[in-house]
């Protein structure tokens, strides 16, 4: 990008994306949490997450061919990309954060818990030779993580997620030709 109106203009958009992207993955989120309850809202929250990165990449080439005309540089749309997932990743934290700190009163750790105390489950530990000693201890350290340090967990992964997902993406819809419409 060699100008700042350009980088503001890549930024601006992508915040837009980034919301809707955001908003897309707290909605997964509550469908893995539903999922303990109703099976099937499980396998709608893996839809909703895997389409997000389908949407973002529509969105992305939209830019490119709406705004930009058809040309977008690898590093252009990479940067795009890469905004799109930081403004996604915070609203995804601030709602993890939200859910956990006043909401969810400990009712993700009980369900866990209530898994693991499933015979079918305790058969597959000792399949794979997971102790029990070894599955209480992740269970309280998950337990006495605050609500904060769990968004910040989760955070950091989205970025991580979120470079991985931009560089095939960036590679794919760079564009050098104009495009006639």
């Amino acid at each position: 990008m060699a100008t700042r109106e350009e980088y503001e203009q890549v930024k601006a958009f992508a915040r837009i994306d980034g919301a809707i992207v955001g908003c897309l993955w707290i909605v997964s989120f509550i469908c893995f949490v539903a999922n303990f309850r109703y099976p099937m809202m499980g396998l709608l929250g893996m839809a909703i997450g895997a389409g997000s990165i389908v949407w973002a990449a529509v969105r992305l080439k939209r830019f490119r061919n709406n705004i930009l005309e058809g040309v977008i540089s690898f590093r252009r749309a990479f940067c795009y990309s890469l905004f799109v997932y930081l403004y996604a990743a915070l609203i995804m934290a601030l709602g993890q954060y939200i859910y956990l700190q006043f909401i969810d009163n400990g009712y993700l750790i009980s369900e866990y818990t209530q898994i693991m105390s499933r015979q079918e489950f305790s058969s597959l530990m000792d399949l794979y030779g997971v102790k029990k000693e070894d599955l209480k201890l992740a269970m309280d350290t998950l337990a006495n993580l605050r609500p904060i340090d769990f968004a910040l967990q989760f955070f950091t992964m989205n970025i991580i997620l979120g470079v991985v997902i931009s560089l095939p993406m960036a590679s794919m819809i760079k564009s050098n030709r104009k495009r006639n419409y």
